[in-house]
């Protein structure tokens, strides 16, 4: 074989050789491409996955205390008049039930409720804990942990039963416990207070629902009862802030169950 041909075939060869190295290096690159694109889909998909687990996960899914946000709106009301809210906290399978009605001092200034320009409207911070209700067989109580308030008295009349009116439901059995038509009772299955009209407040608790607040002037129904002997309807109101049914104002205190020991605040059922 001339050198010349030796010459030929070993380019041929390296050539040949060449050709599978670049065939190699593509398949290479192809599989690094598909590994990559599997591995980004997989991570976009955990992604998705982790914030649709993040979006529905509650702490009491986590072995933890829940909290659940509410919002009690009374803007555009008489800052005049405090009106109705009142829940029913669960019994002693949840251990101590802990609600918190708040607002921030300057909340709602930029619809100046008092008319007066001032940032300062009004600050709120009072935390309840509790157990059932009044015609419950658990532990039931109403305890006001802590009360704040600043600039603005914002809540008054707490009570473990909501002080209400005693109405008929349709007068075809007698009011419960003797109660005439009209009478202020305390509700038997409903803990509550009154909220001044005008701003927005913060509910916080760590139970489910079981949370309701009116924003009329006139009567609603709070819940009823009725029985083979006897019926009632208890109907709350808004109350002009000067009206006696509304007891006076709450002092403020951050050291925890002091008004607990005021006798003027002793919850009664």
């Amino acid at each position: 074989m001339s050198v010349e041909q030796k010459v030929t075939e070993l380019v041929t060869v390296t050539n040949h050789l060449t050709q599978v190295v670049d065939n190699k290096v593509a398949e290479i690159d192809q599989r690094v491409t598909e590994a990559k694109d599997s591995f980004e889909q997989q991570m976009t998909e955990a992604k998705d996955s982790f914030e649709q687990w993040r979006a529905s996960a509650r702490a009491i899914n986590l072995d933890g205390e829940p909290r659940y946000n509410t919002v009690i709106d009374l803007t555009g009301l008489s800052t005049d008049y405090y009106f109705p809210v009142w829940w029913r906290m669960p019994t002693n399978n949840n251990g101590v039930s802990r609600l918190q009605i708040v607002r921030h001092y300057s909340t709602d200034s930029e619809k100046d409720p008092f008319k007066n320009h001032d940032p300062h409207v009004a600050a709120l911070f009072t935390e309840f804990e509790g157990n059932a209700c009044p015609w419950d067989g658990d532990a039931n109580f109403l305890t006001i942990k802590r009360i704040h308030q600043r600039y603005r008295p914002t809540i008054r009349q707490i009570q473990f039963g909501m002080r209400c009116i005693a109405r008929p439901i349709d007068g075809s059995k007698p009011l419960y416990n003797n109660y005439t038509n009209g009478q202020n009772v305390y509700h038997s299955i409903h803990s509550g207070c009154y909220l001044r009209g005008g701003m927005t407040y913060n509910v916080l608790k760590n139970f489910v629902g079981s949370l309701w607040y009116s924003r009329e002037l006139g009567e609603v129904s709070a819940g009823s009862a009725r029985s083979d002997t006897f019926e009632i309807q208890w109907n709350v109101k808004a109350y002009q802030k000067d009206d006696a049914f509304l007891g006076s104002d709450y002092g403020s205190s951050n050291l925890a169950y002091s008004a607990d020991y005021d006798r003027r605040y002793a919850p009664k059922a």
